[in-house]
């Protein structure tokens, strides 16, 4: 080994790497690193791909030479991972915050997080904040938005109720969609995506309710409605509405799409709400 390199090894579990690393590890790196203090920000994108996040930006990013820029997808979402050195951590903090703004004000409500916050996050702080509340209507999904909602804690301020309804009479039942809604127009439809996001905010006198309802393969497609159709249904007092999706990908890549696709879709009905 050469001579002034230090190799460190570490356990895998995060329970016993993460209180080594910080109690013993990094005092010894800031130690070598001397004056250089080095910052990371992640700030999360939906609704556009990598190449045009990257098209729209880069004369942004790389006119701060002292910061490196990555832009990654990831399953659902476009990740920009801003690494800042500076000879103070208060320098580098401010030179990533006004990168980060400049590239938000850039791509507008396209950006959702700007300091690394998940999507169901966002929506539980802007509920929170809007002292408004959600509830869930869920079929391809199975119960995803619901889980991915409760995971954030304190979501009992603003998560009312959620329900699987997988099969038409549970639609029926459960979110009062009519027999001749779903006879007219299937299962997966914006009408009855519509009619799922109406039942369950009239169910549970929430502000707000989103609905998904979609085909996620690998079998039940259709020439008309092939594997990955998907309708994002969302009600508030004004009424209800509608989105179709055509998502690529395997049943789980689908759901978890369909999963994030519906809370964006919340995201930005609530920010169309607050302008």
């Amino acid at each position: 080994m050469d001579a002034g390199v230090t190799l460190i090894v570490l356990p895998g579990p995060p329970r016993e790497m993460q209180p080594m690393f910080e109690n013993f590890v990094l005092p010894r790196l800031k130690e070598k690193a001397g004056g250089i203090f080095v910052k990371r920000r992640i700030l999360r994108v939906s609704g556009m791909g990598e190449s045009a996040v990257d098209e729209l930006i880069a004369p942004i990013y790389k006119a701060f030479t002292e910061v490196q820029t990555s832009i990654l997808f990831n399953k659902s979402e476009i990740e920009i991972h801003l690494t800042a050195n500076a000879k103070t951590d208060k320098e580098a903090d401010a030179t990533l915050e006004e990168l980060a703004a400049k590239i938000a004000d850039k791509l507008g409500t396209a950006v959702f997080a700007l300091k690394g916050e998940t999507m169901e996050e966002i929506i539980g702080k802007m509920l929170a904040e809007n002292h408004k509340t959600l509830s869930v209507a869920e079929s391809c999904t199975g119960g995803l938005i619901g889980m991915r909602i409760t995971d954030v804690p304190g979501s009992s301020r603003y998560f009312v109720e959620g329900s699987v309804a997988y099969s038409n009479d549970a639609k029926k039942q459960t979110l009062f969609v009519t027999d001749e809604i779903i006879n007219k127009f299937g299962a997966v439809s914006a009408e009855t995506a519509e009619a799922m996001a109406a039942g369950m905010r009239s169910r549970s006198g929430s502000n707000y309710a989103i609905s998904v309802t979609g085909i996620a393969g690998p079998d039940g497609g259709t020439e008309e409605k092939p594997v990955g159709t998907v309708f994002i249904g969302f009600a508030d007092e004004a009424g209800a509405k509608s989105i179709k999706l055509m998502l690529p990908g395997d049943r789980y890549l689908i759901r978890w799409r369909s999963s994030q696709a519906a809370l964006d879709y919340l995201r930005r009905q609530i920010l169309k709400a607050y302008e």
